[in-house]
């Protein structure tokens, strides 16, 4: 064999071990990284305040962009329970709110269904023609007392729901899963249903009943 083969194949003998070298670094290196997750510790409902009571930090072997996980611990992120969660279950992202993108409205609804604290909920607004307009969506009930409840909205629309929960508008309520709505804040009730009912109530006029 050429001195000249002989070096070549030293040369790509060595890339190869490189190679293999670096596999096995890099297999190693995943099999033993750890990300720090919280974990729910007891059954939590959606409303609820996210507390140090709530949760424990635990290592677990993951890479940092494997999955989703909220990182911040309750003391740097005040926030409230997205949604309702089992104990054990990995805290991710999107499970919290923040109390600053939130307020909580009190309103008097008819007939209301059997509901809980937790419970997410649509709120319809009864019009004078006799039809019933959705203003709400996936809004999470805090307290429920009768028909006395009151409901965690975003901050964006805390107007438009003082508005309608202080005016003579009927309101009903039906248990629901999932969504949002934004609104722009309104001068009046009026302005209020159009705005959380959005175009479908455009061109209505005299939303809510006069005053007896």
């Amino acid at each position: 064999m050429s001195r000249r083969r002989l070096a070549a194949a030293v040369f790509f003998s060595a890339v190869i071990v490189l190679v293999l070298a670096l596999i096995v670094y890099t297999e190693r290196s995943n099999a033993t990284q750890t990300v720090s997750v919280w974990i729910v510790t007891h059954d939590v409902t959606a409303g609820a305040p996210y507390t140090v009571t709530d949760v424990q930090r635990v290592e677990i072997r993951a890479g940092t962009g494997d999955f989703n996980y909220e990182s911040l611990s309750p003391a740097a992120f005040p926030a409230r329970f997205a949604r309702a969660l089992h104990a054990n279950d990995i805290l991710r992202g999107d499970d919290l709110v923040s109390d600053s993108a939130q307020s909580e409205i009190a309103l008097t609804v008819v007939d209301p269904p059997p509901l809980t604290g937790g419970a997410d909920v649509d709120v319809f607004a009864a019009l004078p023609n006799g039809e019933q307009v959705r203003i709400g969506h996936d809004l999470i009930i805090q307290t429920v007392s009768g028909g006395s409840v009151t409901v965690l909205v975003p901050v964006a629309d805390e107007a438009s729901w003082i508005a309608v929960g202080s005016s003579n508008v009927a309101l009903h309520v039906a248990l629901t899963v999932s969504g949002a709505q934004l609104a722009p804040s309104p001068q009046s009730a009026d302005d209020a249903i159009r705005s959380l009912c959005g175009e479908a109530c455009a061109d209505l006029t005299d939303t809510t009943a006069p005053t007896p």
